[in-house]
């Protein structure tokens, strides 16, 4: 940059920038400054300072340089840089942030550029710029992917998502930190299979089957299987074996549940209860019979689940619950009210991004400023005043 005049409102402003001096397609060849071609972009922006944002627009000039040898012409770097975007950082994060956080639709956000900051914008605009910003973060996803993998647990639950018409499912990976999704056709669990191949962590699910055979130890949501017991003593409200079955039970989670709440989940208090788990199923699993069909139901859930419904005794810091996966599916939820349908690579994108978020807020970090920042490491990312 050489030197730049601002214009007489102080938001608008010329810069001049230098040719390129080199030529790219020659080595040692010097371009030669064009006195008759000149080129230039415009760039729209928001600046964001401690109490607000306010629109700049910034036209770069320079003279193309011309080479000799093929009697082409090149841009100067500064304007190649750009990429022929007609928007900055700022405007893209700004976008970002009303499309993901404030859940506000194409149309809205092409609206309220209008109407609050003078930017005039199509809604294939809007929608370009929330794809550039996602692709523009793949790294981010991908870092966001090796600290899961490398973390010492992981939460997986999955929804469904309508895809034009048609129903796929959205996969969520979350260690309390980090957030990843992924999109697939079925409910086939071949990407869990695939992300969690030598996976050597604990992996926290609810009971459905497809998670079963992932190759690593396991822990089931306690929360869905209580759910499950109070669900089925309000169907069978006269079964009095499902309801002892159910008591014992209860004798048995709530002491351990009440010193995760007190101490939380650190082996040191937790391992004593072992021994009360295998006099459980020494008592009440492996040698009864029950002629209740619901409490026969519980029962081989149990017996079927022995080795993953207590792992959080052996373990420290492992959840008992896979409430964090939900509470990642629940942002997914709402959005899925307000959209009704997604295309498909729209979709990829926007979990993309929803991860990002979703991880800014885990780790208390603003979304916001962590896309003005241009950083594409979160974790590295630390949070300080808004850029000026």
């Amino acid at each position: 940059v050489r030197g730049n005049k601002r214009a007489k409102d102080g938001r608008a402003k010329v810069v001049r920038v230098r040719s390129k001096r080199l030529c790219p397609n020659h080595v040692g060849e010097i371009l030669t400054p064009s006195r008759t071609r000149a080129a230039e972009a415009i760039v729209t922006d928001l600046v964001f300072g401690a109490t607000g944002c306010r629109k700049t627009v910034t036209k770069y000039v320079g003279r193309k340089g011309f080479c000799n040898r093929n009697k082409g012409y090149h841009n100067p770097p500064a304007i190649q840089r750009l990429g022929g975007r007609r928007f900055g950082q700022g405007f893209f994060a700004w976008v970002g942030y009303l499309r993901v956080i404030l859940r506000l639709p194409y149309e809205m956000i092409s609206r309220v550029a209008s109407d609050m900051m003078g930017i005039d914008v199509c809604d294939s605009v809007v929608v370009r710029t929330c794809a550039e910003l996602s692709d523009d973060h793949r790294r981010t996803e991908h870092g966001l992917e090796k600290a899961i993998l490398s973390s010492p647990f992981v939460h997986v639950d999955e929804t469904r998502l309508n895809i034009q018409g048609r129903n796929q499912y959205v996969w969520v990976f979350t260690d309390g930190r980090h957030v990843i999704f992924r999109l697939t056709e079925t409910r086939e669990t071949t990407v869990v299979h695939r992300l969690l191949d030598g996976y050597e962590g604990v992996l926290l699910s609810d009971f459905y089957p497809g998670y079963d055979a992932v190759a690593c130890r396991q822990q089931k949501c306690l929360v869905h299987l209580i759910r499950d017991m109070n669900d089925d003593l309000w169907s069978n409200a006269f079964d009095g074996v499902l309801e002892r079955f159910v008591s014992e039970v209860r004798d048995l989670l709530v002491p351990m549940l009440d010193t995760v709440k007190r101490y939380g989940p650190k082996v040191r208090y937790l391992r004593k209860f072992r021994r009360e788990v295998d006099l459980f199923y020494k008592r009440s699993v492996d040698s009864r019979t029950y002629e209740s069909d619901a409490t026969v139901k519980f029962q081989n859930r149990f017996a079927r689940y022995r080795d993953s419904l207590f792992v959080f005794l052996e373990v420290d810091g492992l959840p008992w619950e896979n409430n964090m996966a939900e509470r990642v599916i629940r942002q997914l939820a709402v959005q899925r009210k307000i959209s009704g349908f997604f295309y498909e690579d729209g979709a990829r994108r926007y979990l993309r991004l929803l991860a990002i978020a979703q991880s800014c807020r885990f780790q208390e970090k603003s979304f916001l400023r962590f896309l003005l920042s241009g950083t594409k490491d979160l974790d590295a990312f630390k949070q300080s005043g808004l850029r000026r």
